[in-house]
């Protein structure tokens, strides 16, 4: 008998948003770092914020930071978070300065705090998507 349970929607990325997704395809995060100047970007962008420079590279990150916002849900309209419901999205300011989302795993909504150090782990799903999840840091 198929399972009739709903499943989440999983994105299929393209341009940039596959290569970021690609370079996390092992669950570590990895991010967009200029090779002119080092600055690090989030969400991958062509060219540097800071220096206009085309030329970057993926390199590991720790996935480490601090909470810089968050919200929970007591509502959705996608039937795969049903039994989820309510869950807490969390804005993850990163230790090399992007900004990155994840849902909360592993830590209490009532626990949360600005600045309270977390780490964003990564969940493939499939080839060409991860999941990110805030757990405690």
């Amino acid at each position: 008998m198929p399972d009739a349970s709903p499943r989440k929607y999983v994105p299929r990325p393209e341009g940039l948003n596959l290569e970021f997704f690609r370079h996390a395809g092992g669950g570590a995060l990895h991010l967009q770092r200029c090779d002119e100047c080092g600055s690090f970007r989030h969400p991958p962008r062509h060219y540097c914020q800071r220096c206009f420079s085309p030329r970057y590279s993926y390199v590991p990150s720790s996935g480490r930071g601090t909470v810089y916002s968050w919200v929970t849900s007591h509502f959705t309209v996608d039937r795969g978070w049903v039994a989820e419901v309510p869950y807490t999205t969390v804005v993850v300011e990163l230790d090399e300065g992007p900004r990155l989302v994840g849902a909360l795993r592993g830590l209490d909504v009532e626990d949360l705090r600005l600045g309270l150090p977390v780490v964003l782990v990564g969940e493939p799903k499939g080839d060409d998507f991860v999941f990110f999840w805030v757990d405690a840091g």
